[in-house]
């Protein structure tokens, strides 16, 4: 009868376990990788829904301010229209005394 090696039997269990160990290890790998890839794509999702919210945001008020700016335009328009010689002498003393303020500042 051919007697048993217990080292052998101890090293042939151990390279069994060794190959399973790598074979888990592998399949956790994977799996870490593909959550990982999950969890990357949705907070790529995420922020450019983020990043098309926002600019949406900034467009809309962009259009706000356009908006806000012609009407404005407009009334200035027609109120230098409407009073042609009093919006003249008013940019007259507007321009005097930022003439005579950067005239000042000038002097140390």
């Amino acid at each position: 009868m051919a007697e048993r090696d217990p080292i052998r039997d101890e090293l042939k269990a151990l390279k069994e376990d060794f190959a399973k160990l790598q074979g888990d290890v592998a399949e956790l790998v994977k799996a870490v990788r593909d959550t990982g890839g999950a969890k990357a794509h949705a907070a790529r999702d995420s922020l450019e829904e983020e990043l098309r919210r926002r600019r949406d945001r900034v467009r809309e008020r962009l259009d706000e301010a356009r908006a806000t700016g012609r009407r404005k335009a407009a009334e200035l328009e027609d109120e230098v229209t409407q009073h042609p010689f009093a919006s003249l002498a008013a940019a007259f003393g507007v321009g005097f005394l930022l003439a005579k303020l950067m005239h000042f500042g000038g002097r140390h």
